[in-house]
């Protein structure tokens, strides 16, 4: 008797788990999309996972420099939607400490900020990750 009032139960949280809404790892975001793979590896891989200084630099351990690196590395896409839509990222964005000396890189970082926001890229990444959690804000 437990067992088959349990079956309806355990069926409705296997059917919400499974689904892409409810997936918020990086999985949840593959494949993706070639324009934003452009996006990502323009504005987001200097701090999330480029080698620079034959060091690779990773910040809040999120690695973006392929595909698999970016789902394997992502535990939270929702928080990745939220810190785009605040404009954390890439406005926000610090180089790390051996970096921020370095009058080279935060040029470039000011250059990666002022392109995203002339190109409108924010409104690409929002589509894409909204589609991928099944969201629409």
């Amino acid at each position: 008797m437990l067992k088959s009032a349990l079956f309806p139960f355990a069926a409705a949280v296997a059917a919400v788990a499974f689904t892409p809404s409810a997936r918020a790892d990086g999985q949840a975001l593959l494949p993706i999309p070639a324009q934003v793979r452009e996006i990502l590896d323009a504005r987001c891989v200097m701090c999330h996972g480029e080698i620079i200084d034959g060091e690779a630099e990773i910040r809040e351990d999120l690695e973006m420099t392929t595909d698999e690196k970016l789902a394997e590395t992502l535990s939270d896409a929702q928080t990745m939607l939220e810190m785009i839509r605040d404009d954390e990222m890439p406005q926000e964005a610090r180089l790390s400490f051996r970096l921020r000396r370095n009058a080279e890189m935060r040029a470039r970082l000011d250059q990666i900020i002022e392109d995203y926001e002339a190109n409108d890229e924010k409104a690409v990444l929002m589509a894409w990750l909204e589609a991928a959690l099944g969201k629409s804000e």
